[in-house]
């Protein structure tokens, strides 16, 4: 035996090394300038920018080409929730290439089509842009198309070293028209660049091709849109039927080359030199065997249309990132932001208005966004959730994106929760929402789900299929990233265990309780909890400083659990030591000051009385925070409330629904009641965590066989999962968007559309096995816990073992399948899972309340 298993330990190791030195190999040859441009403008239905701050902004306009007035009347430009257009979104995007993205304009009867590819070097890019009649629409439908660009910094600057010029391309005989235009520009982060604009439908213009070249102030230099509607206005003609206005070439900081065409068209811009355009045909061919392969489907989403689906949502999850710049608005401390006084949320208010506010230094941020139309701008609990997906698809990405984050961080640990960087990310903020305040959290996704998937990829032989990543090309390449990134986790767990922590010396608490850790989210109200991400669920009332929160008691075990991880991956036994210890108070608090055994549920608490009378009173809203112990990894499967969570989870009376988990019992008297927000409706963010935490319990103790309560667990986990993903897929089918929300009843998308943000998570649960022995992820990373947990080793050192673990768990099936998948790995520099998971869901019953 011992035999056997030193060679499938030496085996095991080559295996591991052959996967590491394929990724290393792939990355050589993948430098980061592909990161450089990008359609990094999501606010915009199509705009590039380089990650470069004041430097060039290009994007596209269309409108009807009717006449004058209804041309200005129908300019699109910023991607809006109510414009006309029925739809629109990437069909394929890879940020390391390009992708194609069809724009559905019910109004105007035309669809588009962008197709945005990078060089290889990355240093140049092209975007082609098709239009095409929808059906039922004339053939003589006029179509106007504007490319604008313009070079930031140029305004009130004699410099030489910026300059943009541009001129007509070329005239046609026979009608004098200018078919294009061509571009020369100079700037000192970018150098001398070239842009050429063209279309091969030469046919279908009429009137004739316009450049207009002009000089506007620098903060009117990001509206597109309104500059070309008051050249229009300023333009000499009188003539309303006159669509494309007088040329005026020469420099400027601003250009905009207008077309206006019958029928049918197509249009190109490049900048530098024109990609090979065979890249984005390649594209198209291999993104979809990519998707299966990072993101497999089980058998229960077997068909093509999932396939389609799934592309689309991961398409715009990553056609969402953007690239912001600029100042932020950030409030001064004032004393009642501590919030000790029975009424301190009328005496913070009068604060606030008074606080002086600082406008910070402009900073760059790299983020994805919640949705393109309503929050095109970075949110910080959103962000966690978004990178869950790209840490799978691309790891250095995703990488580049904490970082960038964790710039935004000051010197104590504060992340501002919203980051409105500059005055064009502001115009889509109202002014009252517009300043930050430095005693305001958000859910620590960072921490709590970030850092444990991150870990997870460069400290052990994960199932990772997504882009060569440099930071696996060898474990010393992972442990020096963790090793740079833990102190700012650390330092943002200090921040938020500080300035959210609840009182307990000051009032009433419950006997054996720990005198450390609990918790409170600060900036309350009596109607909305902003901070803590859900808004208008219901809390005490009126607020109380002697108030304890089940949501952010449960974020810091999470978080402290991930910082243990990572503390242990360094092999620091004593910071692991400390944050293991408070893991273990959260979770003994968690159940002394939140466990309602009235109710038989989690709930927030409060004081109520006055002085000697004051009593500490359990608040119950049964609904998602009464979940997040469950939800934040906190429970076993042996605990003793684990039954009760259950129940509250699966009673269709409360919150499960059809569609998925409500956020709000449909027993609470605020069920769908004022802003109805979190007050019922269905949250694909949360419920994505509900359904990899079932399952966690449901496979918890591989090596024994499993309980009937976690066979419960499985159960509703699987059919949780079934129910979330196709309620998102109907809504993606009926109407071309993932949404921000769904009602409980009917599962009809609600409130943002387009919001392919955290509601893109379920592609993760779609190729999830709910049976035990097919699982073979998950018996790793119970090993791995294990031997963490009890042996206390570093994370990296039992490397090698579960290597060959993972050799000997898949031998037992399907060796010669694994053989396969490494040889396609080394061939194709990214590799692909085994076969898909078998599993039918098992239907509960149910009961209609």
């Amino acid at each position: 035996m011992g035999f056997i298993l030193i060679h499938l330990l030496a085996i095991g190791t080559l295996l591991n090394a052959w996967l590491v030195s394929s990724a290393q190999i792939g990355d050589n040859n993948n430098k980061l300038d592909w990161q450089t441009w990008g359609p990094y403008r999501p606010n915009l239905y199509f705009g590039v920018r380089p990650q470069i701050p004041e430097t060039l902004l290009m994007g596209l306009i269309w409108a009807s080409g009717d006449d004058r007035n209804r041309l200005v009347d129908t300019l699109r430009d910023t991607c809006e929730q109510e414009d006309g257009v029925k739809g629109y979104g990437w069909t394929t995007y890879d940020p390391r290439v390009g992708g194609s993205q069809i724009i559905h304009d019910q109004q105007l009867q035309i669809d588009l089509t962008t197709e945005f590819v990078k060089s290889e070097d990355g240093h140049g890019w092209s975007v082609r842009v098709t239009g095409t009649p929808r059906p039922g629409a004339p053939a003589t439908t006029k179509t106007t198309l504007i490319f604008h660009v313009a070079l930031e910094g140029m305004a009130g600057s004699t410099s030489k070293s910026k300059s943009l010029y541009c001129e007509h391309l070329n005239k046609g005989t026979g009608h004098s028209l200018a078919f294009g235009a061509s571009c020369h520009g100079q700037d000192p982060k970018l150098g001398p660049f070239d842009l050429v604009i063209s279309t091969d439908s030469r046919d279908n213009i009429i009137h004739r091709t316009a450049v207009k070249s002009s000089d506007v102030p620098e903060d009117k230099i990001w509206q597109a849109k309104s500059v070309f509607s008051d050249l229009l206005k300023n333009d000499d003609s009188q003539d309303s039927r006159k669509v494309v206005p007088s040329s005026n070439t020469g420099a400027g900081n601003i250009h905009f080359v207008h077309y206006n065409f019958i029928g049918a068209f197509s249009a190109t811009f490049n900048y530098r030199n024109a990609p090979n355009v065979t890249r984005l045909d390649e594209l198209r061919t291999s993104f979809p065997s990519r998707v299966d392969k990072v993101f497999p489907r089980s058998s229960v989403f077997h068909e093509d249309k999932y396939a389609v689906f799934a592309q689309g949502l991961l398409s715009n999850l990553l056609g969402g990132l953007g690239f912001f710049h600029g100042d932020s608005r950030v409030a001064a401390k004032e004393p009642e932001f501590e919030e000790t006084e029975p009424d301190f949320w009328m005496k913070e208010k009068a604060a606030m208005s008074r606080a002086s506010v600082t406008t910070t230094e402009p900073t760059s941020l790299l983020s994805f966004t919640p949705s393109r139309s309503v929050f095109p701008r970075g949110f910080l609990w959103d962000e966690g959730f978004h990178l869950l997906p790209v840490i799978e698809w691309d790891l250095d990405l995703a990488v580049s994106v904490i970082r960038s984050w964790f710039k935004q961080m000051d010197g104590e640990g504060w992340i501002a929760r919203e980051q409105i960087l500059g005055p064009e990310v502001r115009n889509k903020v109202p002014p009252q929402f517009q300043t930050q305040y430095p005693h305001h959290a958000n859910p620590p996704t960072m921490l709590a789900l970030v850092l444990p998937a991150l870990l997870k990829k460069v400290t052990r032989p994960s199932s990772y299929f997504g882009h060569p990543s440099k930071y696996l090309a060898n474990e010393e390449a992972g442990k020096a990233l963790i090793k740079e990134l833990y102190p700012l986790f650390d330092r943002h767990f200090s921040w938020f265990r500080r300035t959210q922590a609840g009182d307990l010396n000051a009032w009433p608490r419950p006997d054996d309780h720990v005198l450390v850790e609990s918790y409170r989210w600060r900036g309350r109200t009596p109607k909305h909890t902003l901070t803590s991400g859900l808004d208008d669920y219901p809390r005490a009332n009126p607020p109380h400083p002697g108030e304890l929160h089940v949501d952010a008691l449960a974020w810091v075990g999470a978080s402290s659990r991930a910082l243990m991880q990572a503390a242990q991956a360094l092999g620091d036994k004593n910071a692991a030591d400390v944050h293991r210890e408070q893991m273990e108070a959260v979770q003994h608090n968690m159940d002394v000051l939140h466990w309602d055994e009235n109710t038989n549920a989690y709930c927030d608490a409060t004081i109520v009385g006055h002085d000697a009378s004051a009593q500490f009173q359990h608040v119950c809203h049964q609904g998602y925070v009464s979940l997040f112990p469950l939800l934040m990894g906190l429970m076993k499967a042996d605990h003793p409330h684990l039954p009760a969570v259950l129940d509250l989870l699966s009673d269709p009376h409360k919150l499960w629904s059809r569609q998925g988990l409500r956020s709000l019992s449909s027993e609470d008297h605020g069920y769908r009641k004022d802003e109805d927000y979190w007050r019922g409706a269905v949250w694909m963010n949360i419920n994505v965590l509900a359904v990899q935490r079932l399952r966690a319990v449901g496979l918890e103790g591989h090596q024994r066989p499993p309980t009937a309560i976690q066979e419960r667990a499985l159960t509703l986990a699987a059919e949780l999962r079934d129910r979330v993903v196709k309620t998102v897929y109907r809504n993606y089918q009926q109407t071309g968007f993932a949404w921000e929300q769904y009602d409980d009843k009917t599962g009809k998308g609600r409130h943002s559309r387009a919001f392919t943000g955290w509601t893109a998570c379920v592609i993760m649960l779609m190729g999830l096995e709910f049976t035990r022995g097919q699982a073979m992820e998950d018996v790793i990373e119970q090993v791995f816990e294990d031997l963490s947990r009890d042996m206390g080793v570093s994370t990296s050192t039992p490397f090698i073992l579960l290597a060959a673990v993972l050799f000997v768990v898949l031998f037992r099936r399907k060796l010669m399948g694994v053989i396969a998948s490494v040889v396609e790995y080394w061939q194709a520099r990214s590799a692909g899972r085994g076969a898909r998971g078998r599993y039918d869901a098992v239907e509960l019953n149910d009961r209609k309340p």
